[in-house]
């Protein structure tokens, strides 16, 4: 590839990069809720690229987005190593069955999981949000049967 093509390749990345980056931070969220559906769906990586290179771009991201929480004094330290404890080791085992599973069913996981998240963080049970819920949930697949011809 010409240096230009590549400035613009790793461009789209980087631009990428800026979104994730601003919603982990801005919502918590780890940047795979973002990263990952764009990798697989606009850039064309496998669910196992697409993950690898989430949880590999997220350390940096994840570090300098906890250091400004911790500045801000919404950081118990004890309470982030506690976790470490047992997410260090969950991590080793989470990535080496995802590395085993087929494509398809390790993306239909990733859809569910996604799906769980967003219904389970909805506000209160009330019918407008669940409605909202069901309304994108039905465009999304309406997207995903359009895409899929």
């Amino acid at each position: 590839m010409k240096p230009a093509s590549l400035f613009i390749y790793y461009g789209k990345f980087s631009l990428l990069g800026l979104a994730v980056g601003l919603f982990s931070a801005l919502f918590g969220v780890g940047g795979g809720i973002i990263m990952v559906p764009v990798l697989v769906v606009l850039a064309g990586f496998t669910q196992h690229m697409a993950q690898g290179v989430s949880l590999a771009a997220m350390v940096p991201t994840a570090l300098v987005g906890g250091l400004g929480y911790w500045r801000g004094g919404n950081v118990n330290l004890w309470i982030a190593a506690a976790v470490c404890v047992g997410s260090i080791p969950a991590a080793h085992v989470g990535q080496r069955i995802a590395q085993d599973l087929p494509q398809g069913t390790l993306r239909a996981m990733f859809a569910l999981f996604m799906v769980a998240v967003a219904a389970r963080i909805m506000p209160t049970a009330s019918l407008r949000s669940m409605s909202l819920l069901l309304g994108m949930a039905l465009i999304a697949i309406g997207v995903r049967l359009m895409l899929s011809r």
